[in-house]
């Protein structure tokens, strides 16, 4: 994974002293590569244990691991290192494109490490016993559970999606017998899907949820957490792109994963959907 976007992706959640090592290195770009850890310690004014704590604390053995991995970033973008950059009010439509590369394989190669093939299985599973799907997501989450809908539907499953909650726990506990329930959430912690989840948990339906955290709120409440994780945390939120694409990967990856377990019938159900919306705008025969 990159390093680079490694370090901004945990930024927030590193101590004063770390951070003071993470600016210098971002600051320093290349410089670094060139000094031993007693040199950086030095500049800094901190120790060579810090810059070991730190190194580890982003999932490296020590510095000297931390500079390789390091130098394969600077090595990838050596063209230009403002891809790691947030947008600024000075873009043009290619360097746009390279940095959303950047983040774009990424998220993926986050999101690919972080989330268990087990995980997947057991949600296939909990779906395939499930009558029904009830999904539940606020703001870009429900694009989400809008593309879980669509998707599901098409290869024969009832899938409900209702923004009211009143009437989403309604529908819901009428069905709970039969019914499977995914909440989305990056964080975690959005209030209308974390107080549907406490309400769904008490009527005993299988839950999944679709967040970057699992110690979370709707993580702690689920019986499943599928990860997704945006790989950004910048001041001016493009990682809000990157947790969208992140949560719709995650999609993707459970979707086909169902499919593939249940390929003759979706394949089957798929050809009927499609014949079906082919059939819209045709001119009626005489």
């Amino acid at each position: 994974m990159d390093t680079l976007l490694i370090i901004r992706e945990r930024y927030s959640q590193l101590t004063v002293s770390e951070k003071r090592i993470a600016d210098y290195v971002l600051d320093s770009g290349e410089e670094i590569l060139e000094k031993s850890a007693q040199e950086v310690s030095q500049e800094i004014g901190s120790s060579s244990a810090s810059l070991v704590r730190f190194s580890r604390k982003l999932g490296y053995d020590g510095f000297s691991q931390f500079k390789q991995k390091l130098s394969v970033a600077y090595a990838f973008h050596a063209d230009n290192e403002s891809y790691y950059e947030e947008v600024s009010d000075a873009e043009t439509p290619l360097s746009i494109k390279n940095k959303l590369k950047v983040r774009i394989n990424h998220m993926v190669e986050t999101t690919n490490a972080s989330l268990l093939d087990e995980a997947v299985m057991s949600v296939v599973s909990c779906l395939d016993k499930a009558d029904v799907i009830f999904v539940f997501g606020i703001g870009a989450s429900s694009i989400v559970a809008q593309d879980i809908f669509q998707k599901f539907s098409r290869i024969g499953k009832q899938v409900y999606f209702i923004q009211d909650t009143h009437l989403f726990l309604s529908s819901l506990s009428i069905q709970k017998n039969q019914a499977a329930f995914i909440g989305i959430s990056m964080k975690g912690e959005t209030k209308e899907v974390v107080e549907l989840a406490r309400a769904i948990k008490s009527l005993e339906v299988p839950m999944v949820a679709i967040t970057s955290n699992e110690n979370s709120t709707l993580g702690q409440l689920s019986d499943y957490v599928l990860h997704s994780i945006s790989g950004e945390d910048y001041q001016m939120r493009t990682a809000a792109t990157m947790s969208l694409m992140a949560q719709l990967y995650v999609v993707d990856i459970l979707f086909y994963m169902y499919v593939s377990e249940h390929f003759e019938q979706s394949y089957q159900n798929l050809q009927k959907t499609s014949q079906a919306i082919k059939q819209l705008g045709q001119e009626p025969s005489s």
